[in-house]
């Protein structure tokens, strides 16, 4: 019994770790290209439409701003918010927690609680249109994942957490 017990330990520890390495293997994969510097014309050579540049200057050290969309490799149109930084580094010292603030399920979308209010409309989506009621009518984030591809974040969205952070993959993979 007691052999039987310290072999369920075992398994129990072994999954949870190996479990952990691939949350940190995720996370990791998010951060490409430290060394790469791209602006909006990198993007405008792989098919990225500008439907609209926002005004940075209260986006902390922020080179440029944009919202558009970009043909996935099925002809879908997808939207995208790119934010472009002097560096990697800066974009991640500067712009990670005001990402963060934006995407997901706790995504801040009202312009007055907003740390940076610019296309603060943009970011947001109704829900599914086969929901029913005001679950209908209600709002939520648009961007659902983000990368970080040498100085650019890229804010993705995508009908549920897995396709946003596919749409942010293919991207990333045309940009490189």
């Amino acid at each position: 019994m007691k052999k039987l017990f310290l072999l369920m330990f075992a398994i129990i520890l072994v999954s949870c770790s190996q479990e952990n390495e691939l949350n940190e293997d995720a996370e990791i994969k998010k951060i490409l290209n430290s060394d790469s510097t791209f602006t909006i014309e990198d993007f405008k050579k792989i098919g990225f439409k500008i439907n609209k540049e926002y005004d940075v200057t209260e986006l902390d050290e922020s080179t440029g701003a944009w919202f558009g969309f970009w043909k996935n490799n099925l002809n879908k149109p997808i939207d995208y918010e790119l934010r472009f930084y002097p560096s990697q580094q800066t974009a991640i010292d500067k712009g990670v927690s005001l990402t963060e603030e934006v995407i997901g399920e706790d995504a801040v979308l009202k312009k007055s609680t907003s740390s940076w209010k610019e296309g603060i409309q943009d970011r947001r989506s109704r829900n599914n249109s086969s929901m029913s009621g005001s679950e209908a009518n209600s709002v939520r984030a648009k961007y659902l994942d983000y990368f970080i591809n040498g100085n650019v974040i890229i804010l993705c969205s995508g009908l549920d957490l897995n396709y946003a952070t596919q749409n942010c993959s293919e991207l990333s993979s045309k940009i490189e």
